[in-house]
Order: structure tokens, then sequence, then C-alpha cells
């Protein structure tokens, strides 16, 4: 932007909704023991059972994707009283041995309900979550981004009109490139009837919506 020329600035504000088309299904897997080597072997033991849950619902074994494993030691803070003073006193419990998976796959009801049911009834009982998420989403970035585009320059007109000046060519444009957010998600409880019985959830997530903003100048003449 050069200092002899007039300019407007003008914030575009895009914002863009879409169905949502991918279902990412997330499962947590927990082991305790005192034995480290232990913990770590019913860790391994549970994502077995995990793998074998998901071939039976029609998956591959390998569409079962480790996003986070970590082995860690526990402790319990015991109270005990001398006289009227408390104190607490951390007691070794075990190790815990966590193991956070995942499988993303194109939405669809029959499919995700087949997953959730196999899973529920899993023995390695592991917590699932479930989010909704668009498959393309530099494609959806895409639009809110032209949004904001068209935006700025509607604005821009109408400003100018307003003030009795034209509109220039474009200067600048300034975008800090951040990434969104693009998912809705629903938790499902380990304890629930899922693991009684069939279930038939008929799933109808809302549409995924997103806005973004992007700074642009022009010369005004």
């Amino acid at each position: 932007m050069t200092e002899d020329k007039r300019t407007i600035h003008i914030r575009g504000i895009g914002h863009a909704e879409q169905a949502p088309d991918q279902v990412v299904l997330s499962m947590t897997l927990t082991a305790q023991n005192k034995e480290y080597s232990a913990a770590m072997k019913i860790g391994s033991q549970q994502v077995e059972m995990l793998r074998e849950a998901i071939v039976e619902a029609g998956f591959k074994a390998d569409d079962l994707k480790t996003i986070n494993f970590d082995v860690q030691a526990v402790y319990d803070n015991e109270e005990t009283k001398d006289g009227k003073s408390t104190r607490y006193q951390k007691i070794f419990v075990g190790f815990e041995c966590r193991h956070d998976l995942k499988m993303t796959f194109n939405f669809n009801n029959d499919k995700l309900n087949a997953a959730v049911d196999t899973i529920a009834t899993c023995l390695a009982q592991p917590k699932i979550s479930i989010a909704f998420t668009i498959k393309d989403i530099d494609a959806f970035n895409d639009k809110i981004l032209k949004a904001a585009a068209r935006d700025a320059q509607r604005k821009a007109k109408i400003l100018c009109k307003a003030s009795g000046v034209k509109l220039g060519k474009l200067i600048n444009i300034d975008y800090s490139w951040s990434e969104l957010n693009i998912r809705h998600e629903n938790i499902l409880c380990q304890e629930s009837a899922i693991a009684d019985k069939k279930s038939s959830f008929n799933f109808q997530p809302d549409d995924i919506k997103a806005s973004d903003t992007v700074d642009f100048y022009w010369e005004i003449e």
C-alpha cells in the first residue's frame, strides 16, 4: 500500500455449511495392573480384541489406527489422621496403559450401527465417541474463502458508491490461514443398553457450519 494513495480496508466474512459425509469413530482402551509388563500385555490383548470386533463388523483390521499410546504410574492419595492434623500419602496403585484409536469411513447409518453394535459388545470394553465431519475439507474451506471475497467486494462497492468515490484496484489481501474445526461430536457411554441388543440409531447429524475472515485493501479514486 503506497502512502500517496487513498485506500479502503474491508474485512470479508465467509460462511459455508454442508451435510457431513464422513464418520470418525474414536475408541479409548485402558488397562491397569501392578506390574508394568502385565499392563502392557493386557493393553495389547485389548487392541487385538478390538481389531477382531471391527473385522466382524465388516471393516479391515488395518482400518483401526493408533492416535495415542501412553503408559504411566497411577497413585492414590491415602488419608491418615495424626491427632487433629491430617496427612496425605501417595500410594502406588499400578501402571495404566492407555490406547487411543480411531476409524474413519464414509457416513452410512447401517455401517455405523454395525460398528457400534460390535464394538460395544467387545470384551475390551472401549469408550466410544462418534464425530461427524467432512471428507473434502479443502473444498469446504475454498467455499468459505470465496464467500469472504464476494462479501468484501460487495461491501467495498456499497461504501464507495455511498461515499461518492470509485473503487480502484485490489492492492493487498491479508489472511491468517487459521485451521478450522470442522466436526460435530456425540459421545456414546459404554454402559448403555447398546450392549444388550442390536441398535437401530437413525443418525441425522446437523450440517457442518463454519466461517472465516479475510482482510482486503483496495485503492479508491
